[in-house]
């Protein structure tokens, strides 16, 4: 007779066996959900080495998706989604997000919209400012407008101007930087209290060594706290602005502090939960115009006929944004935004940008229920990490054709039936700024300011690459050029005429 001890080593391994192979690999309902590699159900070690130092293997789930469908398992708790369905259910069906946002853009141990983990606190402090950031507020606002044309007329122009006059190299990388951050801190604080990067270069590139040295891991402690201490600087000198007739409001950093004046909280922790949430605003605003900024003066220089045509729109709007040195402030005028905002050439340039080149192309993981749920017809477990990246959506070949070229004409509808159905469904694949309770809040604000930066550049001058060497996009979760520049030159087309 086999010894006790043996038998019950034999039934053990054989309970484990069945535990963690056969019923993950066999039996579950979860085990029916297509594999990116065989090894997914019983360990993550497959997708890690996909994913080294921080990348995001977009490439790999392209082709994982193009092999198996629109749902794909990557690891014993992970899921890839490419479509509207599932993308529907993820992010409108109370799927909450992962522990990886709280812990990678909480700033001053203080949550703000995007590192916030659960629905309910994000959607009662996105109500208390959401309507500043509302389409018609963006298009009916004095203090964007004032602040717009003291940021391209005052600081953009200038040196434009000088280094077309001088046949001067640009590096409109970290010009888009400048802007991002100038743009959003007037906005927030005021134009009195706005970074000003594009005109103070050393301040810009003091704070960027910031940005970089946190987001690549490299003395961050040090880092985020001098990010810290800036913005709650900036903060600190917006509360001081209301009595002193500013050029423009800190439009959003007073709504958020009015609407907090009303809650229990004490003084000292709404001061922290208005900078937390500044500071997400400003490093979001420069991520996203970086990025699409950067790929819109690339693509546009690799094309000299669509500058052009896109210039002869922007031309014929009632008021061009023409630059004009030595021209009174009555003479600088600002283009309608409404109008600007239908320019049918100026908008399939930005979109098209947006869909090839998307800033945040990495899954944006939530969690599955407790109770699970049912995506794309299979059963998922509660706690299962579940996600879907733009860059996948914008790459399906089937809605986008020739998906990974830079068409802005696949936006432009002649009218007819045919093309309008096929705008409107790749309007239901662009997915840039996401969707649901947890859709960017700025969307209006940046596609505004792309719009009138791109307008201002491309009105009054012609670019052409010098350095595009690293202009590839890194495989990130927030993703520009690996080589981290462009270098353009600019010419007058003023002076030509």
């Amino acid at each position: 007779m086999l010894p006790l001890v043996f038998i019950s080593a034999v039934v053990l391994v054989a309970g484990l066996f069945y535990k963690y192979i056969i019923y993950p690999a066999c039996i579950s309902p979860f085990s029916k959900v297509p594999r990116a590699h065989f090894s997914v159900p019983f360990a993550s070690l497959w997708i890690r080495r996909k994913r080294p130092e921080g990348t995001n293997a977009i490439q790999t789930l392209l082709a994982a998706h193009k092999k198996h469908g629109p749902i794909v398992r990557l690891s014993p708790d992970e899921l890839s989604v490419a479509s509207l369905d599932g993308l529907r259910q993820i992010y409108t069906g109370g799927f909450e997000k992962a522990q990886e946002y709280e812990d990678e853009f909480m700033n001053y141990g203080i949550p703000n919209l995007v590192s916030m983990l659960q629905s309910k606190p994000h959607s009662v402090q996105k109500r208390m400012i959401s309507n500043v950031y509302s389409k018609s507020s963006i298009q009916n606002s004095a203090d964007l407008r004032t602040f717009s044309k003291v940021l391209l007329f005052e600081s953009l122009f200038p040196p434009l101007q000088s280094a077309a006059q001088e046949d001067a190299a640009v590096d409109v990388y970290g010009l888009s930087q400048a802007l991002g951050s100038d743009f959003i801190t007037a906005f927030l604080f005021g134009i009195d209290n706005c970074s000003n990067f594009i005109r103070d270069v050393p301040a810009r590139r003091k704070f960027m060594a910031n940005y970089w040295a946190k987001k690549d891991g490299v003395d961050v402690k040090r880092a985020t706290d001098e990010l810290e201490a800036h913005v709650l600087s900036l903060c600190r000198a917006a509360e001081t602005l209301s009595g002193n007739s500013p050029i423009s409001r800190p439009v959003v950093h007073a709504q958020l502090s009015s609407q907090l004046f009303k809650s229990s909280i004490s003084p000292q922790q709404k001061e922290l939960v208005v900078a937390s949430e500044m500071l997400d605003h400003i490093l979001a605003s420069i991520d996203t115009t970086t990025v699409t900024m950067t790929y819109l003066k690339w693509e546009l220089s690799r094309n000299p006929g669509l500058q052009s045509a896109l210039r002869k729109e922007l031309l014929n709007l009632s008021s061009p944004l023409v630059y004009t040195p030595n021209a009174s402030q009555g003479e600088r005028r600002l283009p309608d935004p409404k109008e600007l905002d239908s320019l049918p050439l100026l908008n399939a340039v930005l979109k098209e940008v947006l869909r090839v080149y998307p800033p945040t192309p990495a899954l944006l993981d939530r969690v599955t229920p407790p109770g699970g749920a049912v995506i794309e017809g299979y059963a998922i477990p509660g706690g299962i990490r579940v996600g879907t990246s733009a860059k996948v959506m914008h790459l399906n070949e089937k809605v986008f054709s020739d998906a990974g070229s830079f068409v802005p004409e696949r936006w432009l509808s002649d009218g007819k039936e045919e093309s309008v159905n096929r705008i409107k469904e790749m309007n239901r694949w662009f997915w840039a700024f996401g969707c649901g309770g947890r859709m960017c809040i700025g969307n209006h604000f940046a596609t505004h300011m792309l719009k009138s930066i791109t307008a201002a550049i491309y009105t009054n001058y012609e670019t052409t690459i010098v350095d595009d060497e690293g202009i590839e996009q890194e495989d990130a979760f927030l993703a520009g050029p690996v080589g981290r520049k462009l270098v353009l030159k600019f010419r007058s087309v003023n002076d030509a005429n």
